[in-house]
């Protein structure tokens, strides 16, 4: 088994591990998109997972399995306002994924749901740029670019991400197709193509 070099770790609602060389897979949900209930259980599956890997934790644990799985009930459900269903927000978002190639972050494959967003950004160097600093950058200008084209007040998203380090290759075809089958499995197309925001 190789082993990784995890740069940062910390734990808020959910965990974040930054291990040096690797992609990401990332969900962002806006801030209306969950209801209460489905907050108490996220809150009821949290569990802190171990920091160092081992052969047990290289594929998703069940604690995580659990709550992304819950996360995804909920959010394909689609609750909330849903506003990333208007086409200028969700052009909106697609052009501050291109715009990561500033910081050399590629983000070939996403998907743009009614309320929440779906990405996979290709290792990057992480000691420039940590994860939370980029999602601070993608979650800040979305919500300020959003908030001028549509109006409304409040916080746009979460405060928290779900994100999760890619282990191999498998897992990354894995997660490319999930990301393109979200859309189908939610009702909005009949196939990922047909889907306008998903790559």
């Amino acid at each position: 088994m190789a082993l990784v070099h995890t740069l940062r770790y910390r734990q808020r609602n959910l965990p974040h591990w930054e291990v040096e060389g690797a992609g990401y897979f990332i969900t962002v949900r806006c801030g209306d998109s969950l209801p209460a209930r489905a907050i108490e259980r996220l809150h009821e599956l949290r569990e802190r997972p171990a920091r160092n890997p081992s052969e047990e934790n290289l594929t998703m644990g069940s604690s995580q399995r659990k709550l992304f799985l819950t996360l995804e009930k909920y959010l394909d459900a689609g609750f909330g306002a849903c506003p990333l269903n208007q086409p200028t927000v969700a052009e909106i978002i697609q052009s501050e994924l291109a715009a990561l190639s500033e910081w050399q972050i590629s983000a070939p494959h996403y998907s743009i749901m009614p309320n929440h967003c779906h990405a996979l950004f290709m290792p990057f160097d992480i000691r420039s740029h940590p994860l939370s600093t980029v999602m601070k950058r993608i979650k800040g200008r979305t919500a300020k670019r959003i908030r001028d084209a549509i109006g409304g007040s409040g916080p746009f998203w979460q405060s928290e991400w779900f994100d999760r380090w890619i282990r191999s290759s498998e897992e990354w075809d894995r997660l490319v197709g999930y990301i393109r089958n979200n859309p189908v499995k939610a009702g909005l197309a009949a196939r990922w193509e047909l889907h306008p925001w998903t790559r």
